[in-house]
């Protein structure tokens, strides 16, 4: 599988043709099946972020078009049966991390409709990250309005990148965001 390290989203009313071609600068890109949205390989994410702002403040119109950016550092295929438990695996380096912090879990679900549902994943998530804080002797808590982090999942079909941004990182690059 190829390996993707962001994933792009694009304003609706973007020309996305364009904008990929913009982006085949800073790395390698490729359309999925679903509108406005390109996965990609870059070799430096925070590099590629920061590229991405200064072209939007020299008003770049094809970067104008980039709605979201999402930062992933985790990338694998799963089976629906198998979802649950190998996100639990991919989470479980982070969890120190968000230890004594808030946080929450969003879930971007793309394809596989009726077969993943979105809040039930999202709950089951945020709970075992705190049950393990809780067996580590930490604690955190659940924050949708001002978290220090959120775990961020985006799937394509079954493809899975999970991602962790954090609050320094949303608040220096506007579109690196979760919806």
């Amino acid at each position: 599988m190829w390996q993707f390290n962001v994933l792009v989203t694009m304003a609706s009313d973007g020309r996305y043709g364009h904008l990929l071609g913009e982006l085949a600068h800073y790395g390698e890109f490729h359309k999925t099946g679903f509108h406005g949205v390109a996965l990609g390989r870059v070799a430096d994410v925070e590099d590629f972020c920061e590229a991405i702002r200064q072209k939007r403040g020299e008003q770049c119109i094809a970067f104008q078009d980039v709605a979201r950016v999402v930062p992933l550092e985790r990338v694998f295929t799963f089976e629906v049966d198998d979802f649950l438990a190998k996100l639990c695996e991919a989470l479980r380096p982070w969890i120190a991390r968000l230890a004594e912090g808030r946080f929450h879990v969003r879930l971007e679900r793309r394809g596989l409709k009726g077969q993943i549902i979105s809040p039930d994943i999202e709950q089951a998530l945020d709970a075992y990250v705190l049950d393990e804080l809780l067996d580590l002797g930490h604690s955190a808590k659940i924050d949708f309005d001002d978290p220090d982090a959120v775990v961020a999942i985006e799937t394509i079909g079954d493809r899975c990148g999970v991602g962790l941004i954090t609050r320094e990182l949303s608040e220096r690059y506007d579109f690196v965001r979760v919806d």
